[in-house]
């Protein structure tokens, strides 16, 4: 990433710490970064686009390698780590599900990451209306109780993501065959 690109990237988390997406323009993210908007426009679209390169949604590192409830712990950890420290950017950008949504960015890495777990496995699993329903209502449900404590408890929220398995007690009965650590 150019300097820039990081000027940018920083100076619109400074301002979603402050208020919400809609309030933001791209003139404000260049004043908040010090640059001009021609610089802002060789980089970005738009604020939208910025979005998506702010989630800081982590990749797995080896996209072939084994993954496992241990991997997807790993890979919240990763990332509400970051969210803990920038509750603010949480609380402004959770709120919001239009174009490159973090939230659902987010989401949908999980779902994919748990479709990726289970077919591990069971190479044979098909994704039927039961499985899909309940891998998207696990992602759903489990990223909005996170996001819930991070923003309302971030004590139990750090003490949460310290314990050795967290999620285990959330997955739906359903998927927990197809699953392990």
């Amino acid at each position: 990433m150019s300097p820039i690109e990081n000027k940018i990237r920083s100076g619109f988390i400074r301002l979603l710490e402050k208020k919400p997406i809609e309030q933001i323009t791209v003139t404000e993210i260049c004043a908040e970064a010090g640059v001009s908007k021609r610089s802002f426009y060789n980089y970005y679209c738009d604020k939208f686009d910025v979005i998506m390169k702010v989630q800081a949604i982590p990749e797995l590192e080896d996209e072939d390698a084994e993954v496992s409830l241990h991997t997807l712990e790993n890979y919240f950890r990763h990332r509400y780590r970051w969210l803990l420290e920038h509750r603010g950017f949480l609380k402004n950008i959770s709120l919001y599900f239009g174009q490159n949504s973090s939230v659902l960015a987010f989401k949908n890495s999980v779902e994919e990451l748990l479709w990726k777990i289970m077919r591990q496995d069971h190479p044979e699993i098909q994704e039927t209306p039961e499985l899909t329903y309940a891998v998207k209502y696990f992602a759903s449900g489990y990223l909005y109780f996170v996001i819930r404590i991070i923003l309302t408890d971030p004590a139990y929220s750090e003490q949460y993501f310290q314990k050795e398995r967290f999620i285990e007690d959330y997955i739906p009965p359903v998927l927990l065959r197809y699953l392990h650590y």
